[in-house]
């Protein structure tokens, strides 16, 4: 008895991880960052957001968010519409 050789060729390719960047300009305030983080990412309050904002002035970048799919897409676009200079990358 023959089998049709699919049995093998059915796996799943990985999902990619997703990491959300805030870039340092040089037109928003820290208080316009703290209140853009605290109001995109639930599990950030002010220190936290105060934090982020201290290193991304000092460091250039820091990385805010990672997950899989729509979900870094919907903070991204959010994040961008108050007016802050994000990117995604896979690392």
């Amino acid at each position: 008895m023959e089998t049709s050789g699919s049995f093998g060729s059915t796996r799943k390719k990985r999902r990619l991880r997703l990491h959300l960047y805030l870039i340092d300009d040089d037109y928003n305030t820290l208080d316009n960052v703290i209140y853009a983080l605290e109001t995109v990412l639930p599990e950030c309050n002010s220190l936290l957001a105060e934090q982020m904002a201290t290193i991304t002035h000092n460091a250039g970048q820091a990385e805010l968010y990672s997950g899989f799919g729509n979900d870094v897409y919907i903070k991204y676009a959010q994040l961008q519409k108050l007016g802050l200079n994000v990117d995604i990358r896979t690392k």
